[in-house]
């Protein structure tokens, strides 16, 4: 257990190393179990020791989300990954050539691929297809066949797959049956590009809320979870982690007790994001205390973060506070405080933090 007095300040994220080993091992020998490549979603922790973590574990790379990342884990040492967002323009063509590693990108359109293609160096893509979440991605079936025969005749592209993010899946009343028919829709069409002749090595789902219905799902290759390795407020309630298997936190300090119904904490929007829950439930609040399910951060200003119905608590308690969603809090630090067997460890800096370009 934590000892919060061992914390020098608050508002402060913490990282429990015992736990986060855990996640990581577990879902590398769940995915090792299930003969398919696990390759983690690294905009989730941003840190090149947890990135090292995962590739002990036996990870087959990274995914990052933009440019930025990749720069930072190619310099790292860390040469295997995967872009999985549109690269457009030519100032990102330039960092592209100067990127020393094995990059694989992703298309979902032919202006995309052609202006990889005037890249200048060969590479991988994998094409994205929108299975019901409604952002990027082209259609499954037809649109998507069209495309791959039109990528196969650009210079300096080599389609290796498809990858789709199935995220509408935690907004549905049955995750699973969404989640199998995301996979139904992807392994179809990888299906319907072979029989045209090309080589789809790659069948790749992402979430970490599919994560576990994607292992027994026949095609699947690939998964890339991303939230597994700290898990958050947002993935207990849909069920894809325990409390027992959350492992990163923000301790904040009561700084004010206005009323005898309501406490207020030193973690607001700057630290805790204004994400809710990834949920269906009708209550939206901004976090939970650890340990104390009766109690919510309830409202969110920027530098405050408000708890009602807190009547035991005193200015000066610590509190520890699961965020909603752990990725944009991981990304409004600088660092973070690592634990290992209750006690601090070390910081570790987000070394990727507003990698956003």
């Amino acid at each position: 257990m934590l000892d919060l007095d061992a914390i020098d300040e608050t508002p402060e994220v913490v990282i429990d190393l015992d736990r986060a080993r855990e996640n990581i091992e577990r879902a590398a020998r769940l995915a090792r179990e299930a003969g398919i490549q696990l390759r983690p979603h690294a905009k989730t922790h941003k840190m090149v020791e947890v990135a090292r973590l995962q590739m002990d574990a036996g990870a087959a790379g990274l995914q990052v989300a933009k440019l930025g990342e990749a720069e930072v884990f190619a310099d790292a040492g860390i040469d295997e990954l995967f872009v999985g967002y549109p690269l457009v323009g030519a100032r990102k063509l330039d960092r592209l050539r100067a990127l020393e590693a094995n990059i694989t990108l992703a298309v979902d359109s032919l202006d995309t691929a052609r202006g990889l293609a005037g890249a200048g160096r060969p590479l991988r893509v994998l094409i994205e297809l929108d299975t019901g979440l409604n952002r990027t991605g082209v259609a499954p079936g037809k649109p998507a066949v069209d495309l791959a025969l039109a990528i196969e005749q650009l210079p300096n592209l080599e389609l290796v797959g498809v990858f789709t993010h199935e995220g509408q899946i935690y907004s549905a009343p049955d995750q699973a049956r969404a989640a199998h028919a995301a996979f139904d829709a992807l392994v179809e069409t990888a299906d319907a590009i072979r029989a045209h002749g090309i080589d789809i090595r790659t069948v790749s789902a992402g979430s970490t809320g599919g994560f576990r219905h994607a292992l027994d799902h026949p095609g699947i290759t690939e998964v890339r979870p991303g939230t597994y390795v700290f898990n958050d407020a947002s993935q207990v309630a849909q069920q894809s982690a325990t409390w027992d298997e959350v492992a990163a936190f923000v301790v904040a300090t009561v700084v004010a007790r206005p009323a005898e119904d309501r406490a207020v904490i030193d973690a607001g929007s700057k630290v805790l994001t204004s994400d809710r829950l990834a949920s269906t439930e009708a209550r939206q609040t901004h976090g939970t205390l650890l340990g104390r399910g009766d109690l919510q951060v309830t409202r969110l200003s920027e530098e405050h973060g408000v708890i009602d119905g807190a009547s035991d608590l005193r200015v000066g308690d610590r509190v520890v506070v699961v965020p909603n969603h752990i990725c944009p809090v991981i990304n409004l630090a600088d660092s973070v405080c690592v634990v290992e067997h209750g006690a601090p460890a070390g910081r570790w800096d987000v070394a990727a933090r507003g990698r956003v370009r």
